[in-house]
């Protein structure tokens, strides 16, 4: 599957940022994930800190290492943050030794894979970090993606999980911080001058007890 997922992000580095983020869902999400992780890490101190599954480099502003299994995805990212350390690799096989990261984070690379591998890279992302490094990474929601009966027909995408997920997968090597839901409803689809009036709703229940039926989950982990 991981020659797929390098094949597939080859091909798509050229027009990743247009296709993705340069319409308004894509815009709303990038805006809404930013939002959490500057909770958490701020982009002046980004010193030892870790994006994995880079792509183009959308998170690098918290970051000054960036990996990513696509070369060109890589390619990218370094023309973009000529002065960050970016490099090719595999994120179940980090190229850091023990304790070297501060924070790592990682966006739309979880949803790809299985839970064998999420837990499978969180213990490789708790030997690179220091001690009380936080982990931040998304993941399809499976308490949502059951509700909608929705299912993937091939790997894009096809991961899913929920919090007792994610709890059971981490065992005792992490601490939940939080975690929080995206996309509560389909903001794409609303006409666009109705769509200030669901945004605070989708705001709201993202961040309430039903967040657990957004699209995509945020995790925030602590390593112990």
């Amino acid at each position: 599957m991981k020659k797929e997922i390098t094949t597939y992000y080859d091909q798509l580095a050229n027009n990743y940022d247009t296709d993705r983020f340069a319409n308004s869902y894509g815009k709303y999400i990038n805006k809404q994930e930013n939002k959490i992780v500057r909770k958490y890490l701020s982009p002046n101190h980004i010193k030892n800190n870790l994006d994995i599954a880079c792509g183009t480099g959308r998170f690098l502003l918290f970051a000054d290492f960036g990996v990513d299994i696509s070369k060109k995805m890589v390619t990218f990212s370094k023309a973009k943050f000529s002065k960050k350390n970016i490099q090719i690799a595999d994120a179940e096989n980090l190229p850091f030794k023990n304790n070297a990261i501060n924070n790592a984070l990682s966006f739309h690379l979880f949803m790809h894979l299985d839970l064998k591998q999420v837990k499978n890279i969180a213990n490789e992302v708790h030997h690179v970090l220091n001690n009380d490094g936080l982990f931040i990474f998304d993941i399809p929601s499976k308490k949502r993606r059951k509700l909608t009966n929705y299912t993937s027909s091939g790997w894009h995408g096809a991961n899913q999980a929920s919090k007792k997920d994610i709890l059971n997968s981490i065992e005792d090597k992490w601490n939940l911080v939080n975690y929080y839901g995206i996309a509560f409803f389909p903001i794409h689809r609303i006409p666009f001058r109705l769509r200030k009036y669901f945004i605070w709703l989708d705001t709201f229940l993202c961040n309430s007890i039903f967040k657990e039926y957004s699209s995509h989950l945020i995790f925030i982990l602590k390593k112990k």
